[in-house]
């Protein structure tokens, strides 16, 4: 579909988008400091295994920005079952939010992640989580997320 404000075609994701969101993950990480440029190589390629399995587990959907037959940004949301829950055990976490940077700023990361969050409540989810960076925090409270006190445990 065609967004009537920023323009561009936000689409769901299939398996055969595996490639570019393991490539829009890589930039993010890079982006953040997180991925060597000598280990670039060997995580994208685990990254695009693991998409294209996610993916076709339905475990994972995902929405992408095209612009111009390329992804230039993603929201993604992972789901999982915890233990036993009334009415159900089905739990959601929005993930891997990138959009490219000559994207920003035009509410397409907003757009996207209210797709992924629609998938989700479409599914049923119990709760949907994310983890944000301090910079970001801001933008997910403008979207209704708020802080839950999880506790973990880091190694």
């Amino acid at each position: 579909m065609i967004h009537p404000i920023t323009g561009f075609a936000l689409r769901p994701a299939d398996a055969f988008d595996a490639a570019a969101l393991a490539e829009l993950r890589l930039a993010s990480l890079t982006e953040m400091g997180l991925i060597a440029p000598p280990d670039a190589a060997e995580f994208a390629r685990r990254s695009r295994r693991e998409y294209w399995t996610l993916l076709r587990e339905e475990r994972l959907a995902a929405w992408v920005l095209c612009v111009d037959g390329r992804v230039e940004g993603c929201a993604c949301v992972l789901f999982w079952n915890r233990l036993p829950y009334a009415p159900t055990s089905l739990h959601a976490e929005i993930a891997g939010v990138y959009v490219a940077p000559e994207f920003r700023r035009r509410g397409v990361a907003r757009e996207l992640v209210a797709e992924a969050v629609a998938v989700a409540r479409g599914r049923g989810v119990r709760r949907i989580v994310l983890h944000s960076t301090d910079e970001m925090r801001p933008f997910y409270r403008a979207l209704g997320f708020a802080e839950s006190g999880q506790l973990r445990l880091t190694p």
